[in-house]
This record gives structure tokens, C-alpha cells and sequence, in this order.
């Protein structure tokens, strides 16, 4: 069984995901897509990190014949992003045939909707939750936390956008979409197991 867990900021999904693979005894892949990325392209981990589920620049292809070095730079930097991305999908895909597992956000539910063993999980939660997290987790006032997780849901909104020409959080690209403001990451969890036990 493969689970992807897509995630808004301060759902606490990432807890949730650790958690889960824990109890299951699953390998948790979120951060260790990058690194697994990394460690089998010719790019390093610094260029994978800042390209990391980050917002898709509109600015893709020059608009004028006059093109200056400020527009070579955004072009180049779009093709970079690209083959960021296209590294992660392939370690995606080949950490998946390698046996039970988690994956955490990148268009993880996206890249393997074809395979007949994936449950695609979405965690939600009301603003003023996730805004109470960002504020206990980063040390924030609530003013920046709420600041903070506009930016990273705009980043996530805009990376799935373009990859996968859908809708981030549309509930009709899941199996299961969980508000872990009102279940908790203990709930959650035990929503997904037994979602896992009647699918199995």
C-alpha cells in the first residue's frame, strides 16, 4: 500500500504522515524525496531545496525578441525548475515500487494515480488552527504566522497547478480529505488506518 498525504500548512500533515508510518511500520518520504533526488542527479541538494514545491514563475518564455540577460535568467531558471521537478517525480515513482510507503506532498497523489494501491489522503484545517501551529512551531506572532502560510499554500497551490493541471486541495483529486483541526493527529491517523483495512 502507498499513501500520499497532501497538506496546507500548519495541518499538520507532515505530523500526521510521521506518525502514521510508525504505526504501520511504513518508510515516510517528505524531505527524503529531495535528498533521494539529489543523491542520483547531477544537481545538489542546495538546487533541489530552493525549488522544493516553490511557486511556478508565469514569466516562462520571453515576450519580446528583444530578449535581455534579465530574461535569459528567468527562462533559464524555469528550466532548471523543470528538470528539479522531473527529478523528483522519477524518485517518486521508483521509491513507490519499492514497497510500503508514505509520501508527503510533491504531486506524489498526481505522478502515481495510475497504480491500483494508492490511497490519496488531503489534511486540512480551519486558519485559525493552522495559525495557532505556525505560531508554536516558528516561534511567530499571528500576523506572520498567517503571512507565512499564505505564501507556502500559494507555493504548494501554484507547484500542483502547473504539474499536474488541477486543483490543489479539490476534494474530488483524493480518496480521503481529513480536517485535522477537529481529529487531531491521533485521529487522523486512525482514519487513514481504517480507511487502509476496507480497502484491503
Amino acid at each position: 500500500m502507498i499513501i500520499t498525504i497532501g497538506r496546507q500548512h500548519g495541518s499538520n500533515g507532515r505530523d500526521i504522515a510521521r506518525a502514521l508510518a510508525k504505526e504501520l511500520d511504513y518508510i515516510c518520504y517528505d524531505k527524503e524525496i529531495v535528498d533521494h533526488a539529489a543523491e542520483n542527479s547531477c544537481f545538489s541538494k542546495e538546487i533541489f531545496d530552493s525549488n522544493d514545491e516553490k511557486r511556478v514563475s508565469p514569466y516562462i518564455f520571453p515576450t519580446s525578441h528583444y530578449m535581455g540577460m534579465y530574461d535569459m535568467g528567468i527562462h533559464e531558471n524555469f528550466r532548471l525548475s523543470m528538470q528539479v521537478a522531473s527529478a523528483q517525480f522519477d524518485t517518486i515513482r521508483k521509491l513507490a515500487d519499492e514497497g510500503n510507503c508514505i509520501f508527503v506532498g510533491r504531486c506524489a497523489d498526481y505522478i502515481l494515480r495510475n497504480r491500483s494501491d494508492v490511497l490519496k489522503v488531503f489534511i486540512m484545517a480551519e486558519e485559525d488552527f493552522r495559525i495557532k501551529t505556525i505560531m508554536k512551531r516558528k516561534n511567530l506572532n499571528a500576523d506572520q504566522a498567517k503571512k507565512l502560510i499564505k505564501e507556502v499554500d500559494k507555493d504548494r497551490s501554484s507547484y500542483y497547478k502547473y504539474y499536474t493541471d488541477q486543483s490543489w486541495g479539490d476534494a474530488h483529486n483524493f480518496d480521503l480529505c481529513i480536517n485535522s483541526g477537529k481529529l487531531g493527529v491521533g485521529g487522523s491517523v486512525e482514519l487513514i488506518k481504517s480507511s487502509i483495512r476496507i480497502l484491503e
